[in-house]
């Protein structure tokens, strides 16, 4: 396999879903399990996934790191190999997170301190390691998630747990710290507003359900993404309203929207395999896919009553996104750049394509006036009348990716004090200064 490194699987145990087992170490190194949380095991709430949170954000965020496991389902004792595509050469740091929210440094570690890679397939253990990876408790979906970054980038050195005298790492596997995480966080931030060639991070993720030995084993929760609880996940606004043809111009192809914009939408929705009821009561699937206006009652077609994974999710959000890419293509009258274009399309996605028909910030959009973006985005911040915090950090990112590469413009005199608008009740003829 060009540039990988294959390994073989063996045994062990360590905290986490994923445990690592040792070959060639004396014994005692063998039997040393990471330090676990006194309540290592339990289900974290979601005020406790910041870990899970940040680490999968940031995966979404950064983008454009394949990473890929050899089985999804996993008993507990399977082993398991973990594949990184590395498109070039740079500083690789790869994060496991089970349920109870614990993260460990997977690589660099003791055994493979260099975290300096080359462009290739990777493959986790590698054989400078002389140990495996088997599944072990806590039961539930563990995240693995790898980020490559440009600059020396160390998580392990830089995590939490023993050291020696000179401060340097004792322990075979790092805890991911705080600061570190607050790192990663802020480095994929800044690779999503840039152009890729531009990015200082490259990021992916994926999950794998852990099971007991002998209890029932499937994909439910496998891929599922985000920490909104189902009656915080409100409905995509695109898919509220009834369907209406938006003409295009004769002869133009429906413009894809480019991997960065679903990403965002993708991260803004959150991802269920399973059917649940949203904030609205009505029963969907996947990245907010409405399956009916009514709560779920097993009625639904047995293809969604049987979940669905990642990539069919995926497929379903395309489709939805179909919506308010025609809307986009009719309604702005202004030459839009990849990033403008996908921002605009999540927006829609999200309050609908009447409240884009009517708002200001189409008029802006239209009128070449890109400075005063900012400031119309930054108003869609309400639903049902209360304030969402997942609102604003959309917002944010849609005007990140809408000026990708260039400085943000700043406020106008005024702007800072525009009123909120509702995305179920759109803007008012008041609002728009008519």
């Amino acid at each position: 396999m060009k540039n990988g490194i294959v390994c073989r699987i063996i045994a062990c145990a360590v905290a986490g879903s994923l445990a690592w087992a040792v070959g060639a170490v004396p014994a005692a190194a063998q039997n040393a399990p990471l330090p676990q949380r006194a309540d290592a095991g339990r289900a974290a709430t979601p005020a406790e996934r910041s870990f899970r949170r940040i680490t999968e954000d940031a995966a979404l965020l950064a983008g454009g790191l394949s990473v890929q496991l050899d089985k999804a389902l996993l008993r507990e004792g399977d082993a398991l190999v973990v594949t990184i595509d590395v498109p070039h050469e740079g500083y690789l740091n790869v994060v496991s997170i089970g349920p109870d929210d614990v993260p460990t440094v997977l690589f660099p570690n003791r055994f493979h301190p260099d975290n300096r890679v080359v462009a290739g397939l990777l493959k986790l253990p590698s054989a400078q390691m002389t140990f495996d990876i088997k599944a072990t408790k806590p039961y539930g979906p563990t995240l693995v998630a790898a980020f490559l970054g440009k600059e020396a980038l160390d998580f392990y050195q830089q995590g939490a747990g023993q050291r020696d005298v000179q401060g340097r790492m004792q322990e075979r596997f790092a805890r991911l710290s705080a600061a570190s995480g607050g790192q990663l966080a802020d480095l994929a931030a800044k690779s999503f507003a840039v152009a890729a060639c531009e990015a200082p991070l490259l990021g992916g993720a994926v999950q794998a359900q852990v099971c007991a030995a002998n209890a029932p084993c499937d994909a439910q929760g496998v891929g599922e993404s985000g920490d909104l609880p189902s009656d915080e996940r409100l409905t995509p606004g695109i898919l509220l309203e009834p369907e209406v043809d938006m003409p295009l111009p004769k002869g133009v192809m429906l413009r894809r929207v480019y991997g960065k914009g679903i990403r965002l939408t993708k991260l803004s929705e959150g991802f269920v395999p399973r059917l649940y009821n949203d904030a609205a009561r009505y029963c969907s699937i996947a990245y907010g896919h409405l399956i009916k206006k009514a709560p779920c009652d097993g009625s639904e077609p047995a293809v969604f009553r049987r979940g669905v994974t990642e990539p069919q999710g995926e497929a379903l959000l395309v489709e939805d996104m179909r919506r308010a890419q025609r809307a986009v293509m009719s309604l702005v009258k202004t030459v839009l750049s990849d990033g403008q274009y996908a921002a605009l399309c999540d927006f829609t996605y999200n309050v609908g394509v009447g409240n884009l028909q009517r708002s200001t910030l189409l008029k802006v959009v239209n009128a070449d006036e890109h400075h005063r973006v900012p400031a119309q985005l930054r108003r869609w911040t309400k639903a049902g009348g209360r304030e969402f915090r997942g609102l604003k950090i959309r917002r944010e990112r849609e005007i990140a990716l809408y000026f990708e590469g260039m400085a943000l413009p700043k406020a106008l005199p005024g702007e800072e004090e525009l009123p909120a608008i509702d995305i179920r009740a759109g803007e008012s003829v008041a609002g728009r200064g008519e």
